[in-house]
């Protein structure tokens, strides 16, 4: 299977950038074709200019300025978020890229006013995530990371995707065993996936 693994933070020591190496070694060991997408390090663009936002319903022309995201995005089987939680979301650089990258006839379609799924090709989705905050405050807050990874994803992918989110809560006061132990788990997930 080809994955389009997607990885948002911009420091090369971080546990976010950890997860991100153990998921793409564990997806390669597990006989998969990695298709490895570093946000921070492809200096990837998030504005949606003046320019992208009068374009956007354009379909004849909407995907030129990202057209190489969109066919990365097109052409896999499977996607895999590796990002922290910032302020109760994604961090700015990722939302940017499903701002600019997930347009009219990529992540949907709309044919005689009904709307469908563009990315049916997605027959797997996960994400491999981290929050400062504990997790009930999270659940109060409605956690919006994880219904953006587990609802608004799940209906631009294929009908039958299967959805896995791996979140470490609080890791500020995890310790280092706690957070090693969160490592595997999510070692064990992508070797299964």
């Amino acid at each position: 299977m080809k994955v389009h693994v997607i990885f948002a933070h911009p420091l090369r020591d971080s546990l976010a950038a950890r997860l991100h190496e153990v998921v793409v070694e564990s997806l390669k060991a597990a006989g998969h074709e990695v298709d490895d997408l570093d946000l921070y390090a492809d200096g990837f663009d998030p504005v949606l200019s003046a320019e992208d936002r009068h374009e956007y319903h354009d379909i004849s022309i909407n995907r030129r300025r990202v057209a190489g995201y969109v066919e990365r995005l097109e052409s896999c089987d499977a996607l895999v978020l590796c990002h922290p939680v910032w302020n109760f979301g994604w961090p700015a650089i990722l939302k940017g890229y499903f701002d600019r990258v997930f347009l009219p006839d990529v992540s949907f379609k709309l044919r005689d006013g009904q709307l469908s799924p563009g990315l049916t090709n997605i027959r797997k989705l996960a994400t491999v995530t981290t929050y400062g905050s504990k997790r009930w405050r999270a659940w109060v807050l409605g956690d919006a990371p994880r219904r953006n990874a587990t609802r608004f994803l799940r209906v631009v992918c294929n009908p039958r995707v299967k959805v896995q989110y791996h979140a470490l809560y609080d890791m500020n006061n995890v310790t280092p065993a706690e957070a090693e132990a969160y490592v595997e788990k999510v070692r064990a997930a992508m070797l299964r996936f």
